[in-house]
This record gives structure tokens, sequence and C-alpha cells, in this order.
């Protein structure tokens, strides 16, 4: 089968639910700014020069007494002490503070600090979407993107866009285009919140919102160099698990391609029989030579 052309795959996605970014800005505010703030006080320090955007750029906050301005935003050193609660983000919008978490469709959303100068991580039902132990988010999603080699100049369908880190990732890797597809759009209204997020309104990424095991019938053959399947846990997203969406994937991947399937980590799982199944029917698919690679957690499979 022949591969589509750029031009053919824009008219199949223009017929597409396509998800519009939009960055919300306003400074973010995690626990140790208080703890700075406090410490930068009891030193008589009239400013204090910290990051806002979670490790992208250094703003001045300016110290009065016992009150902090931060971009306009006055607030009281002991009201943020009662106020800024540890393992939670906070942003300023037009002058208010916010904090993001959510309650929405029956779930419990949360946008989770790592530090204060790295990605957050997002919580749905208190589930992590990324590792955070020894790695910090970003590095995650880094680790996941060069499983699949050199993507320069190539297409990328990513199942799971969660807060886009992946799909950020292969842009800096170089690749043409990524189609990416967020079933959840709650999770993207909180990469709207994030500073880390900020690349999924690069034109070059197409965000879906939609169902994968859907969406993915309307793909064409052959449509993508390389796929970077990031579901959630199995139990959660089982379809995504099937040995009929893996042939759908299957169907859209050139020839030669590969495919990244992240998994999380066995060790953590009660029946590590599962990841035999998925190698099973990555196989039965007709993906060859399927290894585990363990920096990435996941399985890279490869047609031929």
């Amino acid at each position: 089968m022949r591969i589509r052309s750029s031009g053919e795959i824009q008219n199949i996605l223009a017929r597409l639910n396509i998800y519009k970014y939009e960055y919300i800005e306003g400074p973010i505010i995690i626990r140790q700014h208080v703890e700075l703030f406090k410490d930068a006080i009891n030193k008589g320090q009239g400013f204090l020069d910290t990051t806002l955007d979670l490790g992208f750029t250094s703003t001045r906050v300016e110290i009065k007494g016992y009150e902090v301005y931060i971009e306009g935003y006055v607030a009281s050193i002991k009201g943020l002490d009662e106020e800024i609660r540890e393992g939670f983000l906070y942003k300023i919008i037009e002058g208010k503070l916010y904090r993001l978490d959510m309650f929405r469709d029956g779930n419990y959303y949360k946008l989770k600090p790592t530090s204060i100068n790295t990605a957050p991580t997002i919580e749905i039902n208190g589930i992590q979407m990324h590792r955070t132990i020894n790695i910090d988010p970003w590095r995650d999603a880094y680790n996941k993107t060069k499983t699949l080699g050199r993507v320069k100049g190539l297409r990328v369908l990513e199942i799971g866009s969660g807060l886009g880190y992946t799909a950020s990732n292969l842009l800096r890797l170089g690749a043409s285009m990524v189609v990416s597809i967020e079933k959840d759009p709650n999770v993207l209204y909180l990469a709207r919140m994030n500073p880390w997020s900020r690349m999924l309104s690069d034109e070059r990424i197409k965000l879906i919102l939609g169902d994968a095991v859907e969406i993915i019938r309307d793909l064409c053959d052959q449509c993508f160099h390389k796929i970077l399947h990031d579901p959630p846990r199995i139990n959660i997203a089982e379809d995504l698990y099937s040995l009929e969406f893996y042939k759908e994937l299957y169907r859209v991947l050139k020839s030669p391609g590969s495919l990244f399937h992240y998994t999380g980590e066995p060790g953590r799982h009660s029946n590590i029989s599962y990841l035999k199944g998925v190698k099973e029917r990555l196989a039965a698919a007709g993906f060859k030579d399927i290894r585990w690679v363990d920096t990435a957690q996941g399985y890279i499979a490869f047609k031929y």
C-alpha cells in the first residue's frame, strides 16, 4: 500500500474533532514558594528571585513587611501559609488564586508538582499518569519518545495526549507532524494551566478529542511512520489493549515502521501475566521483534 501524502492526511484530520489548545497565562505557586517567601521575610529581604512557571524563567517577587507582591497579586504571608498546601499547584489568573484540581464527570483531577522547577504530573482518582520515582515526568516522556529512534521529518501517531509531554518531545526531536488523540477533555483543560504543556499550541501537533478506538478507524492505511501508544491502565481502558485495536495500530503504521507501547512497571502489578498477553496480542496483530525497554517501561515493536 502506498504512503499517504501530508495533504491527504490533513483532509482526513479536517473531518475529525480537532481540539484548539490555548495556554492560560498566570504565575504558578507551590508550597515550596511559601517557604522561600517566609525565609526571605525572616532575613529582611525586600525581594526574591524565583521561578513562577516551574523552571522556565525567573521572576522578581517583591516583599513588603509581611505581604508578598506577585505580578499585581498581593497576599499576606500568613494567608499564603494557610492556603497553599503541599502536593498541589496554584495559579494566579486575573488577580485571583486558583487551586489546580477539580471534580468533573465523576472523577477527581489534580495537577501535582514534582518540584519548583520540573514538569508536574496529573493524577486522576489518585492514580499518577507519569513516573516520578527517581525520574521527573518530562524525562519519563523523553525516554518513551527515544525508543522510537529517529523521528526527524516523520509523522507520528500518539494515543493518549495527556499533558502533551511526549508530543512536545517528539517535536523537539524533529517530527514533522504529531497526531495526538485524547479522550478526556478534563485532562486537556488542566494542560491549558500547565506551562510545560505550552507546545501543544504548535501547529505541527494535531490534537484530536475523542475515543481512539473509534477515531483510528477513520485514519488511513500506512499514514504514520511511528506510533507512540500510551494508554491508561488496562483496567481503565481495556479496549486499548485488545487485539482488535493492535490490528488497527498495525494497519495505520507504514512499513517499515515502529511502535512503542507503554505498559508501566511490571513489578507494581499483582498479575504480571498481563504483560505476556500484551506481547502475544502485538505479535498476533503482525508486529515483529517485540522487545521490552526497561528505561521506558514498555514494548518496542516493528512492522517490516
